[in-house]
């Protein structure tokens, strides 16, 4: 059996500072299952989590310090 979910999805654009190290950044309004595509500045986007796994946060998961850029994340909810 095939089943086929016509919802639309919604796109998010949210902005927030990167951390000091592996770990939270801060981003009120992310919901747990938002699906990131894309990060600006280019070349970050692996050191984050690919999927929200906690409400108004994202994990840097770099333990890098990118306390010192501003970054724009391109996220969909409900796919």
């Amino acid at each position: 059996m095939t089943t086929f979910n016509s919802a639309a999805a919604t796109a998010i654009k949210a902005t927030a500072t990167g951390a000091t190290s592996a770990g939270v950044v801060s981003i009120p309004g992310l919901a747990i299952g938002d699906l990131l595509l894309v990060v600006d500045p280019p070349g970050f986007a692996q050191g984050f989590e690919e999927v929200v796994s906690v409400a108004n946060q994202i994990q840097q998961t770099a333990n890098l310090d990118w306390s010192t850029v501003d970054f724009t994340f391109y996220l969909l909810r409900g796919v």
